[in-house]
């Protein structure tokens, strides 16, 4: 594993004592930027707190930040554990990434031999999904940034006045951001000040410690892309009154951005490279680093298409409007899902096509 260099028990991911990262957004106090960037690094859970929240963001345990309902509301077909309640932050930890609909898993374990079904069709289909989705993320940023320069949005963003913008379009702002700025530097505060050594290097051992860390370290190729990394696993936060709203939500796991992927940008691609490198110096871990494309807003695009592709659901049902059921991601015939997908890719050229 790139940056946890010793093994652990499937169980360990969900103890209160493993640590993990988020990426902590607010507006900048300085003249020349728009958001500040903080790594908070904490457990995930702590009993003694007993779910109680905190105004202090450097204090507690992921389980002592509430989420907002609109985050609720959005997380509601992710995965958490049944005695995780479903507003706190640690509930969502370790990130799932993105999910399928329980039907269509089941739909690949009806086969004798589901081994080969799972090997066959879900890896492949994960990746499409992953696609589709920051494809989609990266037409959200652009379609807020054009909404926003038609009000008073833009220069309330720029003002650090985020309580007067719509959630969505400042979510998209600020996903912009990171995608133009953050990857290209270290947040700019890296270091929670709780925990001033967690980040320090251990030696690897062949049996599981009893805390796990689960982090993006700065040893780490991907740490120059932490918070396009913890954006794009769902890690990424900021507040609205006293709670914690997430920004855009999993579409990488945890594992995958702290095992699998180095994360990158280029502003100059319409579309993504991968390659095989070694992440870490700790041990020769060979990971994928991978180039996101974040080209500038092409003069000749149309709002309202790039809209209908940032919001377009995989899948639909009797309840939607006909006039909003764009470009499905899922293949059915008589209500059973297919092995197949439809829109995996943009139906328009000018926007980004992406691959994990």
């Amino acid at each position: 594993m790139a940056q946890n260099p010793d093994p652990f028990k499937p169980e360990q991911p969900f103890e209160d004592n493993t640590y993990y990262q988020i990426l902590y957004v607010e507006p900048s106090q300085e003249k020349d930027e728009i958001i500040t960037t903080s790594i908070l690094v904490k457990t995930r859970a702590n009993e003694s707190n007993n779910g109680q929240t905190s105004d202090n963001i450097h204090s507690g345990s992921f389980n002592q930040f509430e989420l907002d309902e609109e985050t609720i509301k959005k997380l509601e077909k992710y995965l958490r554990r049944e005695q995780d309640p479903n507003n706190q932050l640690s509930s969502y930890l370790p990130s799932p990434g993105v999910v399928f609909p329980e039907n269509f898993i089941k739909s690949l374990s009806k086969s004798e031999i589901e081994q080969t079904e799972l090997g066959n069709f879900y890896v492949p289909m994960r990746y499409l999904l992953h696609s589709r989705k920051i494809s989609q993320l990266i037409a959200k940023t652009w379609w807020s940034y054009l909404e926003a320069k038609k009000t008073d949005s833009w220069d309330q963003f720029i003002a650090g006045e985020w309580d007067e913008i719509n959630s969505d379009v400042l979510d998209g702002l600020i996903a912009r951001e990171i995608f133009l700025y953050a990857v290209f530097d270290s947040p700019d505060n890296p270091n929670d000040p709780d925990n001033p050594l967690i980040y320090s290097s251990l030696k690897p051992t062949d049996t599981p410690p009893e805390q796990v860390r689960f982090l993006i370290l700065p040893s780490s190729r991907a740490w120059q892309g932490i918070s396009l990394s913890l954006l794009l696993a769902g890690q990424a936060y900021y507040k609205i009154g006293d709670k914690y709203h997430q920004i855009s939500q999993p579409i990488l796991s945890t594992g995958e951005i702290t095992i699998q992927y180095s994360l990158e940008v280029d502003w100059n691609r319409f579309h993504a490279d991968i390659k095989e490198i070694i992440i870490s110096n700790e041990k020769p871990w060979v990971a994928y680093h991978v180039i996101m494309p974040y080209p500038p807003i092409p003069s000749d695009t149309e709002q309202e298409n790039i809209r209908k592709w940032a919001y377009a659901k995989e899948e639909y049902s009797e309840e939607d409007p006909e006039e909003e059921r764009h470009f499905p991601f899922y293949k059915k015939q008589d209500d059973e899902y297919l092995i197949d997908v439809d829109y995996f890719r943009p139906p328009y050229p000018y926007i980004p096509l992406t691959s994990t």
